[in-house]
């Protein structure tokens, strides 16, 4: 196989923008997935909410270490970490909770190698594949692209 449309999984449970983040996180330990595409009304990719987005979604945050000087407040790291925290333990719904800035979306005809390494650059287990106007039409995995790296052997 040389790309993924053949390795994707097309019967795929996804999340609505308008989900709550309980409901998430039940349809995610139903379906067995460590991670979830949202969708908006027209089945448009616009996030993915992973096992660790909703575990983060429960933690407390944790405030940024800063310095003060001369009546400024200034942050000496963690400032973006801060922010998604924050951002995640605000939410309310899968629109709220997902990811999406720099959000990996995989298309059909993408060969599996281009895949596979952007999967692990990224450390995703898993990328939503979509069409030319960002409509869902599967999901790949690792486990998928393994299984169809060994049927090549």
């Amino acid at each position: 196989m040389k790309n993924i449309s053949g390795l994707m999984t097309t019967n795929v449970v996804s999340v609505q923008e308008s989900d709550g983040v309980e409901e998430v996180g039940k349809k995610m330990l139903a379906a067995g997935h460590h991670s979830l595409p949202v969708v908006d009304g027209s089945s448009r990719v616009t996030g993915i909410i992973t096992e660790r987005d909703l575990i983060d979604a429960h933690r407390q945050v944790h405030l940024p270490t800063v310095i003060s000087i001369l009546d400024s407040v200034i942050p000496i790291s963690g400032m973006h970490e801060y922010t998604e925290e924050l951002r995640k333990v605000t939410a309310v719904d899968a629109q709220g909770l997902a990811t999406k800035r720099h959000l990996q979306l995989a298309r059909p005809e993408e060969s599996v190698d281009a895949v596979a390494d952007r999967m692990f650059e990224h450390h995703l287990h898993a990328l939503p594949v979509v069409d030319a106007d960002g409509k869902l039409l599967g999901m790949v995995s690792r486990s998928d692209i393994l299984r169809g790296l060994l049927a090549q052997s």
